[in-house]
């Protein structure tokens, strides 16, 4: 994620907590990302349920 990115989400959090809008993953994730930490959302593979060849 480049900076611009990272200034992005950091607007995107300042004004949800502006809002009062803090209870939601969009929100936790935005601050994550503002604050330099990992990206708290998941990869595709880990929602998708494991597919199984049981017989």
């Amino acid at each position: 994620m480049d900076q611009i990115e990272i200034d992005n989400w950091a607007k995107v959090a300042g004004n949800m907590e502006a809002a009062g809008t803090t209870d939601s993953w969009f929100y936790h994730r935005a601050r994550a990302i503002a604050d330099g930490k990992p990206d708290p959302m998941p990869n595709i593979s880990e929602l998708m349920p494991s597919s199984s060849t049981e017989e």
